[in-house]
């Protein structure tokens, strides 16, 4: 796997780019976490929030211009989030003195300070935290410059006072009614001071400052506040400030000036967010003092918290792990370099459902279905890659392409196919009574059409066994070819992204489509027009003829149709896709339960294994095919889908049923184990949790009872039997009786038995 090819991915993902607000704001206050405090009435934590980023709160907050309101994503909806107003509120109501602190140890440089107003304040305040030996020169007679002209209102006096009385406290030499120029010369205190700060504007316009480090021609004179904006911006001072600061520390100690500089400052935010869905919402009145805790906490909700996480908000796998794509690279990177250790991130890798949502709903289009992919196929080549993620899938694909239900054949009477229908093991599987009733209509429509049936080997795919899948392919061509290339009609959207993506030379057709095309079967269509919730199969996300087909089938049947959030290019999986209902079953589930969980409407869908699942956690839903060829659909919108061993069971009958009654074949010899078992509902399910077919436990009784490797428990009489299967030890608890045996318990495990 090509790492670097990986890494260089992550900058397509702009989740940890900074909300509008945020990179607007010179001082990058964690604008959206003081919002959620706001809203939860939390005003000491808002206020400490704003504390963190910005000196002398109680002053900058009331007499900041706000640019972070000017970027809000609100203004287009009902106006920006009033932040300026909730700053003031949060000051009102959550102020707390600061704690005294211990001071820390001074550092062996001296700093100068020119200008005592709001700029020069903040440098010397910033700089002495910081253990460095301040000096501030200011002309006037007090400390504060422009700051005493705001009107009371705004900025009141006694405010204003105790900021700059705060000053005083601290270790800060302060020299009032000293102005430079006249009372000192600069370069004198350019010679006594390792740094300096010229905060005044009143300075001579041939100063060049250098608009990332503030540091002027003279090495060791840096400049900020109005003498560098050059604008009435209180926050852009307060901001070039700060960072002149840092420039001043940098520069003492003999550090790059320019590391790491980046994102100092308002910068445009690369963040984005789809905001088509929400509402149009006004601002609330915050000028008034009654109940203004509450309209703060109310104005606070209209707050979008725009962060670009559209993909961890659309993919239950991404949320379920809290992991955006970035992060992820970041894991699967790292999975990859380890070479002794514990491989964490196989289980978060095998819980993807490869349906490339993710890729759709990103500004950037980046896709983690590719990622993933390609990172199980370097896992099974690595031998990183457990076994038991994908092993029951894999053994069920070769059972599907095996005697047992593979089958491909020309029309009855028939030498030659023009068409094949390919109903895939799914639809054969769930409902395989709909299987000859769909190829009758065919063969009256279009006559020459044979049948196959098989697995199109999705799982290798899915599972990075790129070897069985690629041999699967191989076989899937070759027998095309020796029915004489004809064009394969397809009734399972996964068999149709495989054959469009890895056989393009085979020419295929959606059952859906053709059903458009020849006519709908009649005789169902209904009258008092019900409303059913469409979902589309996440494999035909790009299908649009497929897409259209399907709800021009739906309404001609006499159903409206109802577009869930997701659907069409955007549409979700149902948590089998990438064979998560095997590696996770837990994801699987939150998969269904997130999709079910979008409307009240009874579901249709196009795929058996979506309706199966939807219909597994008691959500009523429908297969297209029900409405065509269903009797009850009340009853079959409620019918629970087959059990794994039943699946198994009803392919193979299809296919003995399709050779009895279409070619007059009987007397076949499948894999049909003959024990007559009796098994409770409980165990039942736990063969379904834990993956154990019928035809494992016929043959490890078989296997028990044939070699006599079996424990008598005295207790109860039960025998206690087991057989490894492939990569699998199955153990069954069974009781024999006159002509059956009693299943009482099943577990399989990887745990090799060592037998003398």
């Amino acid at each position: 796997m090509d790492l670097d090819k990986l890494l260089s991915k992550q900058d397509l993902c702009i989740t940890d780019n900074a909300p509008p607000c945020n990179g607007a704001c010179p001082l990058h206050v964690d604008i959206l976490s003081f919002i959620r405090e706001i809203k939860d009435k939390n005003f000491e934590r808002a206020y400490r929030i704003l504390n963190k980023k910005i000196p002398f709160t109680r002053i900058i907050c009331r007499i900041c211009d706000h640019p972070c309101e000017r970027v809000c994503l609100r203004r287009e909806l009902g106006g920006p989030i009033q932040i300026s107003k909730l700053e003031k509120i949060a000051i009102e109501y959550g102020y707390t003195k600061p704690k005294k602190k211990f001071g820390i140890p001074r550092k062996p440089f001296k700093i100068a300070v020119i200008g005592g107003g709001i700029s020069g304040l903040c440098v010397a305040n910033e700089l002495d935290k910081k253990g460095y030996n301040v000096t501030i020169y200011e002309a006037k007679s007090q400390l504060g410059g422009s700051l005493w002209d705001f009107h009371e209102k705004i900025l009141p006096k006694d405010i204003l006072e105790e900021e700059i009385k705060e000053i005083s406290k601290k270790k800060i030499q302060i020299k009032l009614n000293t102005e430079v120029g006249k009372d000192i010369k600069i370069n004198e205190i350019l010679g006594e001071y390792d740094g300096v700060y010229l905060g005044t504007g009143l300075w001579p316009k041939e100063l060049k400052i250098n608009p990332v480090t503030f540091q002027t021609q003279v090495d060791n004179l840096f400049a900020g506040g109005y003498v560098f904006s050059a604008n009435d911006s209180v926050i852009e001072s307060v901001s070039s400030a700060l960072r002149a600061a840092t420039s001043i520390t940098r520069f003492v100690n003999k550090k790059s000036l320019t590391a790491a500089r980046e994102r100092e400052g308002s910068y445009e935010s690369l963040s984005n967010m789809d905001i088509s869905h929400i509402e149009h919402v006004r601002p609330y009145d915050l000028n008034m003092e009654e109940d203004l805790k509450e309209k703060a906490s109310l104005e606070a909700g209209r707050c979008t918290q725009c962060e670009c996480r559209d993909c961890v908000k659309a993919c239950a796998h991404l949320n379920k792990f809290n992991v955006d794509p970035k992060k992820y690279i970041r894991h699967i990177n790292h999975n990859e370099n380890i070479v002794l250790g514990n491989h964490r991130a196989n289980k978060m890798i095998n819980s993807c459902t490869l349906c490339g949502l993710c890729g759709e709903v990103c500004p950037n289009s980046l896709s983690m279905k590719d990622i993933i992919m390609e990172t199980r196929q370097s896992m099974v080549k690595r031998n990183k890659m457990p076994p038991s993620a994908h092993d029951f899938a894999l053994r069920d694909m070769e059972y599907n392409n095996s005697h047992n239900f593979k089958l491909l054949k020309h029309g009855p009477n028939m030498k030659e196919s023009e068409y094949i229908f390919f109903p895939g093991c799914q639809l054969s599987a769930s409902a395989p009574s709909y299987v000859p009733k769909v190829y009758d209509y065919l063969l009256n429509k279009i006559k020459k059409v044979g049948l196959g049936l098989g697995c199109c080997g999705a799982p290798g795919e899915w599972s990075g066994r790129m070897d069985m899948f690629n041999e699967n392919i191989e076989k899937l061509k070759d027998d095309w070819i020796k029915m004489g290339k004809p064009i394969l009609i397809l009734a399972c959207s996964t068999c149709y992204y495989i054959f469009k993506t890895y056989m393009p030379e085979i020419n295929i057709v959606s059952l859906w489509d053709m059903m458009v095309d020849l006519g709908i079967p009649s005789g169902k269509r209904v009258e008092n027009k019900p409303a059913l919730a469409l979902h589309d199969a996440c494999t035909t996300r790009y299908d649009k003829n497929i897409h259209e087909s399907v709800r021009r089938i739906i309404k001609d049947l006499g159903y409206h149709i109802e577009e869930l959030n997701y659907s069409k290019e955007k549409t979700e999986c149902c948590g089998y896709g990438g064979l998560v209902y095997y590696a996770n079953r837990e994801m699987a589930e939150d998969f269904i339960e997130k999709r079910i969980n979008e409307s009240s409407k009874d579901y249709v869908a196009y795929c058996f294994m979506c309706r199966d699942l939807f219909a597994s956690k008691g959500k009523r839903t429908l297969h297209i095919l029900d409405l065509i060829y269903g009797e009850n659909l009340d009853i079959l919108s409620q019918k629970k889908g087959p059990t794994l061993s039943e699946r198994h069971e009803n392919r193979t009958r299809l296919k003995l049923h399709l050779l009895k009654t279409l070619w007059g074949e009987e007397n076949l010899q499948l894999d049909n184990r003959g024990l007559n078992l009796i098994i409770p509902e409980n165990t039942m399910k736990n063969m379904e949790d834990r993956l154990i077919l019928k035809e494992h436990i016929n043959e490890v009784i078989e296997y028990g009872e044939k070699n006599n490797r079996k424990f008598l428990n005295p207790e109860n009489s039960h025998l206690l039997t087991y057989k490894k299967i492939v990569n699998v030890t199955y153990w069954v608890e069974y009781e024999k009786s006159e002509d059956a045996f009693i299943i009482h318990n099943v577990y399989s495990h990887r745990m090799e038995i060592l037998e003398d």
